[in-house]
């Protein structure tokens, strides 16, 4: 049986968080998809029904990472800072 679109929308978005999240401590190449699939609570084999490439992966959580950095920068600077119009487009 499948699984529902919000539910692939969900695992993908989990994914993304997580590899964000160890490539900002170890580095893109500081973990495996073995590794990061585990942390992510699912299967390696499910990775390319949501990626086609470690590489898309990589770019998506980069674009995570910068996206969520943007809007830490604004919460701490009181919701507006010069930086949010180069964030916008995240």
């Amino acid at each position: 049986m499948g699984h529902s679109k919000a539910e692939k929308e969900k695992s993908h978005r989990r994914i993304v968080k997580t590899a964000a999240a160890r490539f900002r401590e170890r580095g893109v190449d500081g973990i495996g998809l073995a590794d990061l699939m585990k942390e992510a609570d699912l299967t390696h084999g499910g990775f390319y029904g949501h990626f086609d490439s470690r590489e898309e992966l990589v770019a998506e959580a980069i674009e995570c990472a910068l996206r969520d950095g943007g809007e830490a920068v604004a919460s701490v600077a009181g919701g507006t800072t010069r930086l949010q119009p180069r964030f916008a487009f995240w």
